[in-house]
């Protein structure tokens, strides 16, 4: 038949012109199999060993979190898994979610969705009943010997959620962001840490994943083992936190917002860094309904101590005090009259009390507004903001957590150019007690208090010890240049806030631990948020303390937290 098609072609063209179309076709069939042999050839050889040789993935365990005492606070777990093999359950993958759903209480919905969910390879066993007791997998793969298979995997366990939960953060798969992380060198079903020190030092943490390499038919069945790279464990790494002290922080909190810090004043070791509320990070790695943290309106998922900033209040009195000394406009003794308040042309800026003739010392001490307002006037708006700024209000404190919120000093020229509108008195006088356009996160608040407990250094506060076993050693702190002279003097009104019956912290002198600080109850929508900032020596240390309660009234509150907390880490010698 082939032939009289051929004979039929013969007689229908001449001699020459058959001899070209045999030509040209002989040249084409000749370039079609050098383009494959020489340009497609390694990709049509690669394609041929991919489909004989297929690696199956062995997850990495993530580096263990430790507080400094080497309590543990967040590490893998073994889970159990029961899976399917997708090329093994083919014909019966209906009947046999069917009957594992009669034998246990999930869903063929559920076992459906889990496959679908799961599924990456033909012949990998894909996860359909996850987070197993050991004890019911093991009776589930008896029953179903021939159809299921258990397998293993770290799972992401915190042992002490809500108190560490915006210090850990959490892990999730990379699969739901493959297509940004792929880039980094991350696999699908990997781990990668969000929020947290879990980000943060995600790089260190999350080792290296394995595999084994597997021959496989053209049905996909695995023929034999042909090796097997087994995963790199990631670093460990220990917190500067105490698990203790930071629990006894979560709990002076009560259910109020805010924040607790302490800080060792010398070396910027965070003990404690809490924020209420909190949010439980075993709910996100469990695949648990998270919808009440990521819609709830009091904001868990919100770390207040370095991501929110409040207007400081009368927490920024000692910094204008060191900036009228400093500046040379006013003297300790220099005194002022507070009447109970300050008249500029009609408006009227109040004090909470008439204090009558106040020195510095007085003025810190009871927290008068009228005498701030006075100082403020004599120091002018520009010098305001440049000592605002040199204590760090603005800038972030570079702590080893994502996501810090920067603080804001306003100037003369940021009002007109921004409000287009004049810088007024009024503006330099709610601006003197820390009121108007500044704000400030809790944690740049309590590193400008700690320049007082430091001699005059603005200290970085760290929360990494060690990596493994590589301490962090680390201090970083910058030398202000204020005047020794200086520093004693608003030092003294710091202690006297103590020390005086009428003092705005005198509860906190039951102590005994000479403590020195400053109040302040910042006016904003709403209740006002208490604030107490302080120091206090304990054990040949200095600490460094803010308490922050958002919308919770007097600063007298945040007073009596920083007493319990304070009083309960030394009475039972967890500090």
């Amino acid at each position: 038949m082939l032939r009289k098609f051929f004979q039929k072609i013969n007689n229908l063209f001449s001699l020459s012109t058959l001899e070209k179309v045999y030509f040209i076709g002989f040249c084409v069939l000749l370039g079609t199999l050098s383009w494959y042999q020489l340009f497609r050839g390694e990709y049509y050889f690669q394609r041929a060993k991919n489909n004989y040789l297929k690696v199956l993935p062995l997850s990495s365990m993530r580096g263990e979190i430790l507080d400094r005492n080497g309590i543990s606070i967040a590490y893998d777990r073994a889970e159990f898994n029961l899976g399917v093999i997708p090329y093994q359950v083919k014909t019966i993958k209906d009947s046999l979610f069917q009957e594992l759903s009669d034998y246990s209480s999930l869903s063929v919905g559920s076992l459906n969705k889990n496959y679908r969910r799961n599924l990456s390879s033909f012949f990998s066993p894909v996860d359909i009943i996850t987070n197993v007791d050991k004890t019911k997998a093991l009776e589930l793969n008896e029953k179903f010997s021939d159809s299921l298979v258990i397998t293993t995997r770290p799972q992401r366990y915190y042992s002490n959620p809500y108190a560490f939960a915006h210090i850990l953060g959490y892990v999730k798969q990379a699969k739901s962001f493959y297509e940004q992380l792929k880039s980094y060198g991350y696999s699908p079903m990997e781990r990668v840490g969000f929020g947290g020190i879990e980000q943060f030092y995600d790089t260190y943490l999350k080792g290296s994943d394995g595999g084994e390499l597997v021959e496989v038919d053209s049905h996909g069945r695995i023929m034999g083992y042909l090796g097997q790279q087994r995963p790199q464990k990631g670093k460990d790494i220990y917190l500067t936190v105490d698990s203790l002290v930071q629990q006894a922080a979560y709990e002076s909190l009560g259910d109020r917002p805010g924040a607790v810090i302490l800080m060792n004043a010398d070396n910027g070791e965070l003990i404690s860094l809490c924020s209420r509320p909190a949010f439980n990070p075993n709910s996100f790695i469990e695949g648990k309904n998270t919808s009440s943290f990521l819609n709830n309106s009091k904001s868990p998922l919100l770390n207040r101590a370095l991501q929110a900033k409040y207007p400081m209040g009368s927490t920024f009195k000692p910094i204008v005090a060191v900036a009228a000394l400093e500046e040379d406009k006013s003297k300790s003794s220099t005194t002022f009259d507070c009447n109970g308040e300050l008249r500029l042309g009609i408006a009227k800026f109040r004090c909470s009390h008439v204090h009558g003739r106040q020195n510095l010392f007085e003025a810190i001490a009871h927290s008068c507004n009228v005498y701030f307002y006075n100082l403020g006037l004599k120091i002018g708006p520009d010098a305001l903001s440049r000592w605002a700024r040199k204590f760090g209000l603005d800038s972030l404190t570079d702590v080893d957590l994502p996501f810090e919120a920067r603080g804001f000093v306003p100037d003369v020229r940021w009002k007109q150019k921004k409000l287009k509108s004049n810088w007024f008195a009024g503006d330099t006088v709610n601006f003197s007690i820390g009121q108007g356009f500044m704000t400030a996160t809790p944690l740049a608040t309590m590193r400008a208090m700690n320049v007082f407990a430091s001699k005059g250094y603005l200290v970085k506060p760290q929360l990494i010890k060690k990596i493994d076993s590589v301490e962090s050693g680390a201090i970083d702190k910058t030398y202000l240049g204020i005047s020794e002279r200086t520093l004693e003097k608003v030092s003294q009104g710091l202690r006297e806030t103590i020390l005086r019956e009428d003092g705005t912290a005198r509860i906190l002198n039951r102590l005994n631990l000479k403590f020195s600080g400053k109040t302040g109850t910042a006016q904003n929508s709403g209740r006002p948020h208490g604030w107490f900032i302080g120091f206090f020596s304990y054990q040949e240390k200095t600490y460094t303390i803010c308490v922050l309660l958002e919308h919770g009234g007097s600063s007298y509150e945040a007073v009596k937290i920083a007493y319990y907390f304070v009083k309960k880490i030394t009475e039972n010698k967890i500090l």
